[in-house]
């Protein structure tokens, strides 16, 4: 038995829904919790135009990456849903959409993302060039973990010589947001032998971000970093294979 396409229509939000959810279920290692709201007429989805859409999970874990609790919307959404409903193309994103984000990290979230394999590889090669004598030597950065204070948040690591000795770490350091796609450094310090020692080399060192992030709101608090601002999706990071 088949549905007519008048009655598919009569549907459409309820099957789009978990469509969606099985979609990020299949991009995750793991998500708790989800939940999926496709806001619209059926008209309008099935002609490919979502005008709102809602994502929320928790423990959300992608690719090594953790994030404790994550929501996410997105308006004036276009898919390509009447071919995909019809099996003539997996459902995907048409154009990019600029996606509101609220997110809680964690400080296991963090210390957990810091042994992604996509971090621990980017680490292996980068290098930082820090005063040693009269000459400058480049290190590279070993076992790094963080802290998380109220503004502020500790990192430490192991900065390896080039002769492969291990010389402990550990800085601290507040962030602030800066023209809604940059970072800065605030007050940075190394912490040696309970001795805060400023760096001026960092101080409001800044850190650009994409072009397609904004922040409004960057909160550091004891345990945990609260952000909230604007993500643009891009089609193809959104495919969805057929089911």
């Amino acid at each position: 038995m088949f549905l007519s396409w008048s009655a598919f229509a009569q549907v459409a939000g309820a099957l789009l829904n978990p469509l969606v959810a099985a979609w990020i279920r299949s991009e995750v290692e793991s998500v708790e919790n989800l939940q999926v709201q496709i806001a619209g007429s059926d008209s309008q989805i099935l002609s490919g135009r979502i005008p709102q859409a809602q994502v929320a999970g928790e423990n959300l874990s992608y690719q090594g990456f953790k994030v404790s609790q994550l929501q996410l919307r997105g308006q004036d959404i276009r898919l390509n849903v009447n071919e995909a409903v019809q099996s003539r193309s997996p459902l995907r994103l048409l154009a990019p959409v600029p996606v509101y984000v609220s997110m809680r990290l964690t400080e296991a979230d963090l210390n957990q993302t810091l042994q992604a394999p996509l971090i621990q590889s980017q680490l292996a090669q980068a290098q930082v060039q820090l005063p040693f004598g009269n000459q400058s030597v480049p290190f590279l950065i070993g076992q790094p973990s963080v802290t998380l204070e109220a503004g502020r948040v500790r990192i430490q690591a192991n900065l390896i010589t080039p002769e492969g000795t291990a010389v402990p770490v550990t800085v601290l350091t507040g962030l602030q947001a800066q023209n809604q796609n940059q970072l800065l450094l605030v007050n940075p310090v190394w912490v040696s032998e309970g001795q805060e020692i400023p760096i001026p080399g960092l101080a409001d060192f800044p850190i650009q971000l994409d072009t397609g992030v904004r922040i409004d709101r960057l909160e550091l608090q004891a345990g945990q970093i609260l952000y909230e601002g604007m993500l643009t999706i891009y089609p193809e990071a959104i495919a969805v294979p057929p089911g």
